[in-house]
This record gives C-alpha cells, structure tokens and sequence, in this order.
C-alpha cells in the first residue's frame, strides 16, 4: 500500500511530498527537504487503518492544507493546519491577486507583494515556471537562468525593500502563458511561496459591455433587419426612376392644345434670352 501526504496548496510551486510510505518504507527522495526528520507515520498503527501524520517543530511556514490520498483505494482527506503562538494564526503571507491577462507584445506585471519583510541581504527570492528557475534575486542582485526569459525579466530592488518582488516580464509570447510561482526563501527550512496565473491573447480583447451585446444578438434576427433594408432601399430607387419616367412621358405627350407650362419653361427663357440679344 502506498500513502502519500502533500501540501495541495502548495502546488504547482512544491511539487515535493511531505511524507511518502510505500510496502512498509519511508521514500526519502520524494519529500520536500523543509520536512526532513520532522514527518513520520504511526506505522504500527496502519494495520488498523491509522494513516495520520506527525509533524515535529511546527513553524509558521507549515500553515496550510495537507492530503492524505490512498492510490490503492482511492481515498483522500484534506486537513487544514494553523500554527500560531497564545491562540495568535499569522496571516496569509501575500496579498491576494486575480490571474493576469496580457496581448501578445506587450510588458506585463506579475504581482507578489509580501505581508512579511523582506530582507534583501538575507533572504532568496525565485521565480519559477514548469519547475525552471526563471529568475531568481540574491544579495540584491537578479539573474536569469532559462535563455527564453534572458532580457526579458526583472525585478526592482527598491521596490522589494517596501516587500514588492513583482515580476516584470516584456514581451509576452504565447508560451509565456501559465502558472508561476513567487517564492521566497527566509531559510533552508522555511520558504513561502504564491501562484500566479498568466493568461495571454492574440488581440486585445472587446470591452465586456460590447461583447455583450454581440453575443446577445440574434444571427438570424440580424440577417433579417438587413435583408428588410436591402428591400426598402430598392423600392425607393424604383419609385424615383417611376417619378422621373413619369415626368419624362408628361413633357412628351403633352395635348397641343393644352400647353404644359412645366415643359415650356425652358423654352420660354431661352426666347426671352434671345429678344434681349436682339434688343
């Protein structure tokens, strides 16, 4: 039998288990180095269905949701652990943030903004994406790891004085798009981490009162409304040409003992025209 502890809300950002134990042993090399010899399992209790886990010298860090999953029988519970000091739980180590939306070619931010202070000559701040260091501020200095990100990557010093260690990332590809993670570490034992979401579109996307109304209207209503102003507009070029037709054949048929004095009246002015020359 296997059972697996982790810390779901950790994830993706330590992938590490907490404790593993599988066919009576302790698998060392998949747990995270921040719980070595301080997790173990009642082992002689597991033959009666005790599978909880001990955690020795709790720190703040270990704040968070712990799973328990079964493979074999497909069982899982999540306990969520406070640890304070006189009844006191810390706050949440960073400022909540929504998922960042970029267009391709532009400079984004991706927010991290610590409730905690950071130091930066003794504190290790990384950047991480697909478990790749992508950027990482040490002694107050920043580097970068991946070549896809060289050039591109950057956080200011001034700004990660006042706990801001947002990470500005310049010309977004489409790759770019995903999840990372904001850790800092304050020791070799502790380290707090934070998700950030990274959403990236081709275009510019239309303002949600516009889209809306696009995807509000009816594709059949509107063929019909332009359809329906297609026919008007015909009929009234119809009628002018009936109009001018209609005139046309007035003048021309006219009675000769009638005059019309509509279609005489160019005549008469050109005979007017004509005597005051002669005059």
């Amino acid at each position: 039998m296997r059972i697996e502890w982790t810390r779901p809300d950790l994830l993706p950002c330590i992938r590490a288990s907490v404790h593993t134990h599988k066919d009576g042993r302790f698998l060392y090399e998949e747990q995270n180095p921040v719980y070595n010899n301080r997790s173990s399992l009642f082992v002689d209790q597991l033959i009666n269905g005790n599978v909880s886990l001990k955690v020795s010298r709790v720190t703040p860090s270990d704040t968070g949701k712990y799973r328990c999953y079964l493979p074999s029988i497909h069982q899982e519970a999540v306990i969520e652990l406070s640890v304070g000091h006189d009844g006191f739980v810390p706050p949440d180590s960073f400022m909540e943030h929504k998922p960042v939306e970029a267009v391709v070619g532009s400079d984004v931010i991706l927010p991290c903004v610590s409730t905690f202070n950071i130091s930066v000559d003794d504190h290790i701040l990384e950047w991480n994406k697909d478990d790749e260091e992508i950027y990482t501020v040490q002694d107050g200095r920043g580097s970068t790891q991946v070549d896809d990100y060289k050039y591109r990557t950057s956080v200011s010093v001034e700004e990660l004085k006042k706990n801001n260690v947002s990470l500005k990332l310049s010309g977004v590809k489409e790759t770019d798009k995903g999840d990372y993670c904001c850790c800092i570490k304050l020791d070799r034992d502790n380290i707090k981490c934070t998700k950030v979401t990274l959403e990236v579109n081709k275009e510019k996307k239309q303002p949600e009162d516009k889209q809306q109304r696009n995807a509000g209207a009816d594709p059949l209503f509107t063929d019909s409304i332009e359809a329906l102003v297609g026919i008007v507009a015909v009929c009234l070029l119809a009628a002018l040409v009936g109009f001018v037709l209609w005139k046309y054949r007035r003048c021309d048929r006219r009675r000769p003992d009638r005059p019309n004095m509509d279609c005489n009246l160019s005549n008469n002015v050109k005979r007017a025209q004509l005597l005051n020359l002669d005059v």
